[in-house]
């Protein structure tokens, strides 16, 4: 417990930020999208989309002691190794976005990173319902 909050509690707040940041993705393209103005709509989905970086970089400190606590229990499983990995890459190319490093922001790279973020999104979302059954850690089946 940390401060008062359970482990399964810590996870299911990192799953909520997650789900928020794909939320606020998914406003960020529909206001690109529906904008008038090409420029006005560049510039509102950069804001929107640098929120929903920041709810998932805000994600990470959950994840992060989640996921410390059962690597240094033994009990991780490869597959957390695996969606540490493509989080961290995923994490590093948006801050280029974020820190608006324009020789990076092609639709190519953007596309790129979409297919990290919902390829890291989806790992997580398996690996949440697949470890934690009503908020409880999932028994190993043999």
């Amino acid at each position: 417990m940390v401060m008062g909050v359970s482990i399964n509690q810590i996870r299911k707040i990192s799953l909520g930020l997650q789900v928020s940041t794909l939320l606020t993705y998914m406003f960020g393209f529909t206001a690109l999208k529906l904008s008038g103005s090409k420029k006005e709509g560049i510039q509102r989905h950069g804001k929107i989309n640098t929120l929903g970086y920041t709810l998932g970089a805000l994600s990470l400190l959950y994840m992060m002691y989640s996921g410390l606590r059962l690597i240094i229990a033994r009990a991780a499983p490869a597959m957390m190794y695996i969606h540490g990995i493509f989080g961290f890459i995923t994490l590093a190319l948006s801050s280029l976005f974020v820190a608006n490093r324009w020789s990076w922001k092609t639709i190519k790279n953007m596309r790129t990173l979409v297919v990290l973020f919902l390829s890291t999104f989806s790992g997580g979302v398996y690996m949440f319902s697949r470890l934690y059954k009503h908020g409880k850690p999932a028994k190993k089946s043999e």
